[in-house]
């Protein structure tokens, strides 16, 4: 982008030098000090112009960075307070997470109670049964044995002392039935009742596990939404990040085109600064009033200056001067001092000599005989002079002199500046 500004810079100046018009004619050397005061202004202008956008340019990219780094610190404070709002909800999840397995493991314990309590369920259920079989046996074997009671046993006693004796065995195994069953009873009932209480305890817990199995989940949601965010945050951050870097860019571009648009303006300036000077100091040659006469041998105006038909092209056009007849080789002198801009052979005029003498006055010797130019451009020559010699170059019918006077690079009759 650097180096396509710069072109631009570049050819905004070119284009101004390039698009000077070719007018056709000689140019005072006023004139050509005023054009190129005048290239050097639209230059001076082009490049004002140049330095004026990358002004806005950098004003606006300046402006757009200024914006993104302020929403690039919102989104930045926006992201810290996210992430510290995941390290809050990973230590969530951590202590959730150690809760949820500490209870599985009760939930383990408690089923290997369970079934611990179970197992021995069965074995006390198993005694009594055993217990109640021995006691049904006993019954069944007094039975076979003649239906004898408890009763009978104390009533078939001999003496005393076997009543007694008779009675104490009695009283002893009808207690010890009895506590027996009494004991297993109570064993299984409380058995029940452990097991009981260990099913609702199981349940609890099995409940808690999927409480916290669903808090975990639900804490894991929000964090994952916090780690969404923080994408969001991320890829905010890239965006603006690439409008700072593309503002600098821009900027960077900006301040070197208009340091390099304030160098050349300087130089311009001092160059302008030069042709000013040039320009005033330019010597008027021409004070006014009447030339001399470009000839002093008698001649024929062959041609007065205005339109006419052309003698060689057929065609009505401005006759910009005036033609002398005369023979060919007559001197020709200048009709005031001034400075040669011209001496070369030149278009239809043919050899030519064009003198600037300050003012924007110059006059202009066409037809000049071959190898007839006596002065060179750039020359000074004094009114009078002999600057060449009449001839018949260029579109012309016969040896004469065309002779031109021009005001600011515009034809004007001859006739009224001439004795």
């Amino acid at each position: 982008m650097k180096k396509k500004l710069m072109w631009t810079l570049a050819m905004l100046i070119a284009v101004t030098v390039l698009a000077r018009p070719y007018d056709g004619y000689a140019k005072t050397e006023s004139q050509k000090l005023e054009d190129e005061i005048k290239q050097l202004e639209k230059q001076m202008n082009a490049l004002e112009s140049s330095k004026r956008k990358a002004e806005r340019d950098k004003k606006k990219a300046q402006s757009s960075k200024q914006n993104a780094q302020k929403e690039s610190e919102a989104v930045s404070s926006k992201k810290e307070l996210t992430l510290a709002d995941i390290d809050q909800l990973n230590a969530q999840i951590e202590t959730a997470t150690a809760e949820l397995m500490e209870t599985q493991g009760n939930v383990a314990n408690a089923e290997e109670e369970l079934h611990n309590i179970g197992v021995e369920l069965e074995e006390t259920t198993k005694k009594k049964l055993d217990q109640d079989e021995l006691f049904q046996d006993r019954i069944r074997l007094l039975y076979k044995e003649g239906a004898v009671s408890y009763l009978d046993v104390l009533l078939s006693s001999v003496s005393f002392s076997d009543f007694l004796e008779r009675y104490d065995a009695v009283q002893s195994i009808m207690l010890y039935d009895k506590d027996m069953l009494t004991k297993i009873q109570s064993y299984e009932k409380q058995v029940e009742e452990q097991q009981a209480k260990k099913d609702e305890e199981l349940e609890n817990l099995k409940d808690l596990y999927a409480q916290r199995a669903d808090q975990v989940a639900s804490l894991e949601d929000k964090e994952q939404e916090k780690e969404v965010m923080i994408a969001a945050y991320n890829k905010q951050l890239q965006d603006k990040a690439q409008v700072i870097a593309k503002s600098n860019e821009i900027i960077e571009e900006s301040e070197e085109i208009s340091e390099e648009a304030e160098r050349k303006l300087t130089a311009f300036a001092k160059k302008m600064s030069a042709l000013e000077a040039k320009k005033n100091s330019i010597k008027n040659y021409y004070k006014g009033g009447k030339l001399g006469m470009p000839l002093q041998a008698n001649y024929k105006l062959s041609s007065p200056f205005g339109y006419r038909i052309h003698p060689i092209t057929g065609k009505k056009k401005l006759h910009a001067g005036m033609d002398m007849a005369v023979a060919q080789g007559t001197p020709i002198y200048a009709a005031e001092s001034g400075v040669v801009i011209v001496a070369q052979a030149w278009s239809g005029y043919g050899n030519c000599v064009i003198i600037d003498h300050g003012g924007g006055l110059w006059t202009l010797y066409g037809h000049i005989k071959a190898n007839g130019i006596l002065v060179e451009k750039g020359q000074t020559v004094k009114r009078g002079q002999k600057i060449a010699l009449v001839g018949s170059t260029g579109q012309s019918t016969g040896p004469h002199l065309h002779f031109e006077v021009r005001k600011n690079s515009e034809p004007v009759n001859p006739a009224p500046y001439l004795k």
